[in-house]
């Protein structure tokens, strides 16, 4: 009689038990079933994200800090926003200006070499003497030789630009009357030593001009929006 007490007390409790159970949420129910190793393994899985985050941000931060002041940190967009109230229509023109010339050398199907390129970075480097002097000359304004090449591959393409648009003619009365207005830049050199490169200044003279009158014109017809 007593074991017979005893088993129907167990049976009352599993009986609880199972109605305990029933009872709980179905999310309740999968987190009792989960194993305690669980928990463990999301602690070292943050702690691994937030050393690895540290270190982008110490690596990066020049993304997001111009610097600091006394410990105290000046933002990027803190700069950005200062050079943009002094600098940004300046900026965002120049911007405007490539993009725009961008668009019309592809539009005309110019192209550039690199031998053009080459050959036209020989002649900058024989202008300044040495190559020694021409890197000097790239320091002392703070660009690069890629940065330099890039410069002379756009005014090649500009060159080309505006020889396919307009006619340049430059004749040879007009090379000597400015031997002959210049005679001082010329002292000791005679007219047909200096002719080649008399052309050629004349030439880059009216290529500037005839720049300046496309670039006028195109820009008129461009549409842009300025948020600044």
């Amino acid at each position: 009689m007593k074991e017979s007490k005893t088993n129907a007390g167990k049976s009352v409790r599993v009986i609880k038990k199972l109605r305990s159970v029933s009872e709980m949420p179905m999310d309740e129910i999968k987190e009792a079933r989960r194993s305690p190793y669980g928990f463990i393994a999301k602690l070292i899985l943050v702690a691994i994200l937030g050393t690895v985050i540290f270190l982008l941000v110490q690596k990066y931060r020049g993304l997001f800090l111009a610097g600091t002041v006394n410990s105290m940190p000046v933002t990027r967009h803190e700069l950005n926003q200062k050079m943009a109230e002094k600098y940004g229509k300046q900026t965002f023109d120049e911007i405007i200006s490539e993009r725009i010339l961008s668009q019309e050398i592809e539009k005309n199907n110019i192209v550039i070499s690199d031998e053009e390129v080459a050959a036209e970075m020989a002649k900058i480097v024989a202008d300044y003497g040495s190559d020694e002097a021409f890197k000097a000359a790239l320091s002392q304004y703070g660009l690069t030789e890629e940065k330099a090449k890039e410069s002379v591959k756009q005014s090649l393409s500009l060159r080309k630009l505006i020889e396919k648009n307009y006619k340049i003619e430059i004749t040879d009365e007009a090379v000597k009357k400015y031997f002959d207005d210049n005679k001082k830049l010329f002292e000791g050199k005679k007219f047909d030593d200096v002719k080649a490169d008399i052309k050629e200044t004349l030439f880059q003279q009216e290529v500037y001009t005839k720049t300046q009158e496309w670039f006028t014109e195109v820009k008129k017809n461009s549409k842009v929006v300025s948020f600044i």
